[in-house]
């Protein structure tokens, strides 16, 4: 990991080993498969691997194709986090919807840092830098604020490579649409509200 500056949560596409094929995206466009798409935490205090997800996506009957992954953690993995949050999809839809629009725009898909939450709208990477924070992505944090404790802000914010304050602001947010109950001013916790019985303030 020394030669590796990649902290916090990060995710990139990179050449995978195998016989090169190429992708006719269009007319005009191709990409050769196949690929690795990976999904990575590295803490930034310790800067230990906590735990790397690899995809690899080759082209299948003319079809970009999900055909191995493997999923690696280093003090074991959460199974309970994997069944609500990770989306075997997901690599798949950064080579399908990503990748074409990352050449339209010249860029060098193996130079890119890719999404790491947001999926699978955030793969076509046409959504404004400063768009409204769904609901989905908001519970989600409200659901981590709760497994994490007191300790969240900081914890959160060394995941998702963010200011511990921004983290904070997500909390919020989540309260003032009612995804996340509130509670007395100084508190802590709350319980998630389901989708049908939100009221946002």
């Amino acid at each position: 990991m020394a030669d590796d500056p990649r902290l916090g949560v990060t995710s990139r596409i990179s050449p995978a080993r195998g016989r090169r094929k190429r992708w006719h995206i269009d007319e005009s466009r191709s990409f050769v498969l196949p690929v690795l798409v990976d999904y990575q935490y590295v803490d930034p205090q310790t800067l230990e691997l906590g735990y790397r997800i690899e995809a690899i996506v080759d082209l299948v009957d003319g079809s970009p194709t999900l055909t191995s992954m493997s999923i690696v953690a280093a003090r074991g993995l959460d199974v309970v986090r994997l069944q609500r949050e990770f989306r075997w999809a997901s690599p798949l839809d950064v080579v399908t919807r990503s990748v074409p629009v990352m050449l339209d725009r010249g860029m060098d898909p193996f130079t890119v840092d890719l999404p790491t939450e947001g999926f699978p709208e955030s793969a076509d990477l046409r959504a404004p830098v400063n768009a409204p924070l769904s609901d989905g992505f908001l519970e989600e944090i409200a659901r981590e604020y709760l497994v994490h404790g007191r300790g969240y802000a900081k914890a959160i914010a060394a995941e998702r490579q963010v200011s511990p304050r921004t983290v904070i602001s997500w909390v919020e947010k989540a309260r003032r649409r009612g995804i996340l109950t509130r509670v007395p001013a100084g508190g802590f916790g709350g319980t998630i509200v389901p989708a049908a019985k939100r009221r946002p303030d």
